[in-house]
């Protein structure tokens, strides 16, 4: 059962205003720290499949570690990528399936940094070298499908 201290945005791509989501979003980090949705996307293959639940928390300073993967607010949606650079108070982040790093953002659009990943029952592990999930003509197959 559901904590009540915790809400989960199962649907953030649905026909509500996406200004509304990005609130949800940095409303409820702000006030309980965490925020739980499934993934929707298939950008982070193979770390992050669609379906898989995500908790992500607020960051903290020197959580903007390169190869994290964080949840930021742009283009009136919310991205969880792997953040590739942090230079000079832009963040850029980058899908792990993608081929073209997203344009880079503010750091007031960071809203939080993964510290849980679920798959089914299991917790899948958050620093581990996504690269070796599959290997490298599998990675190829999956960049250029």
């Amino acid at each position: 059962m559901q904590q009540p201290q915790e809400r989960l945005l199962t649907d953030p791509c649905s026909g509500d205003d996406p200004c509304a989501r990005i609130l949800l979003a940095q409303d409820t980090l702000q006030r309980f720290g965490r925020l739980r949705f499934k993934a929707l996307g298939s950008s982070m293959l193979p770390a992050v499949a669609p379906g898989d639940i995500l908790t992500f928390r607020t960051a903290r300073p020197g959580d903007l570690v390169v190869g994290r993967i964080v949840l930021m607010a742009g283009d009136g949606r919310l991205v969880a990528h792997r953040l590739l650079s942090h230079d000079q108070g832009l963040l850029t982040t980058m899908g792990d399936s993608l081929r073209v790093p997203d344009a880079p953002l503010p750091a007031a659009s960071l809203l939080g940094v993964l510290d849980v990943h679920q798959r089914g029952a299991r917790n899948l592990p958050i620093g581990h070298d996504h690269r070796r999930a599959l290997p490298s003509a599998s990675r190829w197959l999956l960049r250029n499908i």
